[in-house]
């Protein structure tokens, strides 16, 4: 009876995560398939790897790979570094009594539900060349208010997709490290501090270091994500060069089927990458785990 009891929430939601798992298995599967050139629809049933060979050889893709790498690692660093530093900031008003938890939640958790259709609008809105702050620093004397901000969307910099990743992004890793940081006992910060170290070191040195496992899975699911996101990069993005997801979309929709193949080999080396990035990053989280251990 212990067993059962044990083992009753997972076998309550055995049946729904059987379904996914069975749906997201049999998708992949059949990506892979097509991947290979087996499209019996239209008669391809020879499987070869003719396709990636292609790809890997398209210096567009190349450009396309990493310029994705490119605008999800810069994404992804800045915002794991403003949710640390944030939820620091909020921790410490609130251990000094200046604010509350609820008052100054709902700040952070508001980005969060915002899909991410809607950041994209709110970018064009306020971040285009005839946006919100072109028009707000050219009416207060900035000449060149709209020349400046014609380079921050669909600019080969990439600069409006990362800033609408960060503003969607650091208020989950914010999320994410605030409800540790508010477990964590500050009385060995509290100590150093007493000793004659700095705020700051003491942070770096005692703080960050429990906080560590908990970053690297955030950076994680956050780096993942943004890597294969698509609305963003399709609404934001330069013609050239596109972001891989976008660029699998634009192949699938090519009117030749023949091409079909591509489209799901850039999504298989998406997955690929993904699944990469997470068995990397897992396998730093285990040996910081490890290390810890060891340590004590």
């Amino acid at each position: 009876m212990a067993k059962i009891r044990r083992y009753k929430a997972y076998l309550e939601i055995l049946p729904v995560v059987s379904i996914l798992l069975f749906v997201f298995v049999v998708g992949i599967f059949g990506a892979f398939i097509q991947s290979l050139g087996y499209f019996p629809i239209i008669g391809m049933k020879e499987l070869s790897f003719k396709f990636y060979l292609k790809i890997f050889k398209d210096t567009n893709f190349l450009k396309s790979l990493f310029f994705t790498l490119y605008i999800t690692a810069i994404s992804s660093i800045v915002s794991v570094s403003l949710g640390i530093l944030i939820a620091r900031a909020i921790t410490e008003l609130e251990n000094n009594n200046i604010v509350k938890n609820k008052k100054i939640d709902i700040f952070y958790k508001v980005p969060i539900v915002v899909p991410h259709i809607a950041v994209a609008l709110f970018a064009i809105t306020f971040l285009s060349d005839s946006g919100v702050l072109a028009r707000i620093l050219h009416a207060i004397g900035f000449e060149n208010a709209q020349k400046i901000f014609s380079n921050v969307l669909f600019s080969s910099s990439g600069a409006g997709i990362i800033l609408s990743y960060i503003w969607k992004e650091t208020p989950y890793v914010l999320l994410s490290t605030l409800s540790i940081l508010r477990k964590i006992s500050i009385k060995h910060e509290m100590a150093a501090r007493n000793l004659g170290a700095s705020r700051m070191y003491a942070f770096f040195k005692i703080t960050l270091p429990m906080l560590l496992p908990t970053i690297i899975s955030t950076f994680t699911i956050v780096f993942s994500f943004s890597f294969g996101s698509y609305e963003i990069p399709m609404l934001l993005g330069s013609t050239v060069p596109k972001t891989l997801p976008v660029q699998a979309f634009i192949e699938y929709q090519n009117p030749m089927l023949t091409d079909r193949p591509l489209a799901m080999a850039i999504n298989m080396i998406i997955i690929f990458f993904c699944l990469v990035f997470v068995l990397l990053f897992n396998y730093v989280i285990k040996s910081l785990i490890l290390g810890r251990k060891v340590g004590k």
